[in-house]
């Protein structure tokens, strides 16, 4: 095995994005998008331009009235939208 493979099986900050992305399906991600909305869910899957699939999603959006919690069973996301990814779940934000 080379040097670089071992390294990248050991340090998770050798990995590229879409690796880790990748080791992310199946566990909760924290979904931070462009603009007013924060979505926390399983990752069930993406594509090369970042779209995902989430179950179990717990969106949060901040509006002139103050935050507003809705809970979805699935969403699709268009990964242009898509501002961090925090693979393991969020904070407590409720």
């Amino acid at each position: 095995m080379l040097k670089a493979e071992i390294m990248a099986n050991t340090n998770p900050s050798q990995l590229l994005p879409s690796e880790l992305i990748d080791r992310c399906i199946g566990s909760k991600i924290w979904v931070i998008m462009k603009g007013d909305k924060e979505l926390v869910g399983t990752l069930r899957g993406f594509d090369v331009y970042v779209n995902m699939v989430l179950e179990d999603v717990t969106e949060y959006e901040i509006t002139a009235e103050g935050r507003r919690i809705t809970k979805l069973d699935q969403i699709l996301l268009n990964g242009n939208n898509i501002a961090i990814l925090v693979p393991g779940g969020s904070p407590d934000l409720e």
